[in-house]
């Protein structure tokens, strides 16, 4: 059941069989469900900060004191309760000493399946029945204390996301709780609730979390206009997932920069997102209009595209939403990047003239390629 040589490798080499010390959280769920562990996390009961700096141990954080180990760095943390005293995801007060029991410990985290102990002998801590609840797939809160940190909200849709494979269900008097909770996800930093979204793309059943959004009122809150979400995602990766479920919804150039803004996405981001919404129903219709998107897209400047967006271009192709497949996109654009200002130089044009020539000659190339593929002459 449980790998203890592995689970607790990262606490050899220093000294502790006298320290009351469990791995706790997704590690012992992972086990639990048959997957090996990405990360183990360490929950020590019993004992006090001065213990751990004697033994080589580094703090960090002081309101919330976790210990390095000197040699694997791994992260123990002292047995804690906590008290809600302001909004937000940090608007906790924590307390450690050692009279703070494992069960307490436990007692104040999110769901049951996470809310499990294994000691070093093999022995599973399980008092709020986390491992029936895995054994039935279900993602059932540990206590009201739930209600006081509406992240736990999004972690719910990411464990849904992450743990697809088991199908997983949100048991109905969780439901009922995160529902009542939505409208508190404002409190969050956006910075929190752009990882939480991202880990829930990036899993490996992305939608089976999703689907939740409108359900639990989580939509109208954060994303009103992303209603609609994919049948299913066919691209791998989170930039060009949110593409896909973005501009299916048709967003106007506004509503992405909105978004942005809202959520601090990156530039590279934001512009990757407006590039899809421009080229998605761009046709080869009009020779005007789509060297007017060029300019629009910066394909006219004098310094190469952005290589980072040319990738997550072709891979937004492989959701079927672009008209015109993006690598003739790319081809013309390498036509009528071709144009260069040298030759009306030589004939005298300067300024606006020179401007106009240019343009002019941009769109008879591109009007060439769109007619007759490939005949556009090199310049």
């Amino acid at each position: 059941m449980f790998d203890l040589k592995r689970l607790f490798a990262p606490l050899t080499g220093v000294d502790l069989d006298h320290l009351e010390i469990y791995v706790v959280g997704g590690a012992v769920r992972d086990s639990l469900l048959g997957l090996t562990p990405k990360d183990v996390d360490f929950v020590a009961v019993g004992t006090t900060p001065e213990t751990f700096v004697e033994l080589g141990f580094q703090q960090v954080g002081q309101d919330f004191p976790v210990f390095l180990h000197p040699k694997s760095h791994a992260e123990i943390a002292l047995a804690r309760t906590e008290r809600k005293t302001r909004q937000g995801h940090t608007g906790f007060v924590v307390h450690t000493d050692p009279t703070v029991t494992l069960e307490t410990d436990l007692l104040r985290r999110d769901f049951t399946i996470n809310a499990m102990a294994v000691s070093r002998t093999g022995e599973l801590i399980d008092p709020y029945g986390g491992e029936k609840d895995l054994q039935s797939h279900q993602l059932r809160h540990v206590s009201s204390a739930f209600s006081e940190d509406p992240l736990r909200v999004l972690r719910g849709i990411r464990f849904l996301a992450q743990l697809g494979a088991f199908e997983f269900q949100i048991a109905p008097e969780t439901r009922s709780m995160m529902q009542s909770m939505s409208a508190y996800l404002v409190e969050l930093s956006v910075e929190r609730i752009v990882v939480e979204l991202d880990k829930t793309l990036s899993s490996s059943h992305p939608l089976l979390g999703l689907q939740h959004l409108s359900d639990l009122g989580i939509t109208n809150v954060l994303v009103p206009a992303l209603e609609t979400l994919p049948d299913q995602f066919l691209c791998q990766s989170t930039d060009a997932r949110l593409a896909e479920w973005m501009i299916l919804n048709q967003p106007t150039i506004e509503c992405i920069e909105r978004y942005g803004k809202k959520f601090r996405l990156t530039n590279q981001r934001t512009a990757f997102l407006k590039a899809a919404t421009r080229l998605k129903n761009l046709t080869l219709e009009d020779a005007a209009q789509c060297l007017h998107v060029f300019g629009q897209l910066g394909w006219l400047r004098g310094n190469q595209p952005d290589e980072g967006i040319d990738q997550l271009l072709v891979e937004f192709d492989q959701s079927g939403q672009m008209t015109i497949p993006i690598g003739r996109w790319f081809e013309i654009r390498q036509r009528v990047r071709q144009v260069s200002a040298e030759q009306f130089i030589e004939q005298g044009l300067s300024g606006q003239t020179l401007g106009d020539a240019i343009d002019a000659e941009r769109l008879s190339v591109l009007s060439i390629e769109i007619s007759a593929p490939g005949t556009a002459p090199g310049l």
